[in-house]
């Protein structure tokens, strides 16, 4: 546990030295805005601004993303845990196409037994993606109620480390 919390630190530190140089949103800073539309339902479309007043883990990834597999049902049990509390999670898909998305969600939800239970959204053109500039896949940011960056993930979180997110995520709904 002491060597993942270790290089997640250096990560963070990586991520910040990155942030500097190429002009990735520094944590306190306003959160981009966006809108995109839902994977499942395109004609659907939601805007960042949409969650203000509830904290938002505003995750990015992709269908060929291992770490990415590894995270999704840790999210769906988080979902769950923090959902009536005012917090709600986005995942940006970044595949090449929505059906890739679609086809990883429907065959991780065949291979748990758990149903995504989060807003899913598909980010097509790679606007959103090139505003946040993540340096790896996937990567998440906690959002604050008022709209503001608390934190960056720069990896994935799996059942030894998703207590990382649960203290964060427990420290901005207070």
């Amino acid at each position: 546990m002491e060597v993942v919390e270790m290089v997640r630190k250096v990560l963070v530190l990586v991520a910040f030295g990155m942030g500097v140089l190429f002009g990735i949103p520094r944590m306190g800073q306003i959160a981009p805005n966006f809108t995109l539309p839902d994977i499942f339902e395109p004609s659907k479309t939601y805007s960042l601004s949409d969650f203000k007043g509830k904290v938002v883990l505003l995750n990015f990834w992709a269908s060929w993303c291992t770490g990415c597999r590894a995270e999704m049902p840790e999210f769906i049990e988080v979902q769950n845990r923090y959902k009536d509390k005012g917090f709600v999670i986005v995942a940006v898909n970044v595949d090449r196409s929505p059906e890739k998305g679609i086809n990883f969600l429907k065959e991780l939800e065949e291979e748990t037994g758990k149903k995504i239970n989060f807003l899913v959204l598909y980010d097509g053109n790679k606007k959103v993606i090139r505003k946040y500039k993540p340096i790896g896949m996937p990567s998440s940011y906690l959002i604050g109620k008022d709209g503001r960056l608390i934190k960056y993930f720069p990896s994935s979180f799996t059942k030894e480390n998703i207590d990382i997110l649960i203290r964060a995520i427990e420290e901005a709904l207070k």
